[in-house]
């Protein structure tokens, strides 16, 4: 029983630092890429905050679908780039409809940088995800 207790732990630790580290990377790239657009008048750790908020609240619309493809054997890189693409596309298309700030139009000239970070986010998550697993099940000597 303790033996399944510390497989599960360690499973859902490794889980949680793949996601961890997938939407830190997607909160730089996008606060990276909101302050090379705006400038100087914008906070970049401010943007990198907001950005870790936005990628948990996407991370967890996507995992449960990421499970589902996962019990499909669809758990590969292209797939992972696809649902990140595809999820941050979606969750900025709807903050945007119902963001009434002032100055949001100036944040979303287009969705296809957004998006590409997801992407890019949901692929360092897949591979953090698979180093990680291999790392963990590594024949020991």
């Amino acid at each position: 029983m303790a033996g399944a207790a510390a497989r599960i732990a360690g499973s859902a630790l490794r889980v949680v630092v793949a996601l961890a580290t997938g939407v830190a990377v997607g909160a730089l790239l996008v606060a990276a890429y909101i302050y090379s657009s705006l400038g100087e008048p914008l906070v970049f750790e401010g943007l990198f905050e907001v950005g870790l908020f936005y990628g948990a609240a996407i991370a967890v619309f996507c995992v449960p679908i990421w499970v589902i493809l996962t019990t499909r054997g669809l758990d590969r890189p292209l797939f992972a780039a696809a649902l990140g693409f595809v999820a941050t596309s979606i969750f900025l298309l709807l903050t945007t409809e119902a963001g009434s700030h002032p100055g949001m139009h100036l944040m979303a000239y287009s969705f296809l940088p957004y998006a590409l970070c997801g992407a890019v986010a949901a692929l360092v998550t897949w591979w953090v995800g698979r180093f990680l697993d291999r790392k963990w099940h590594a024949p020991r000597p």
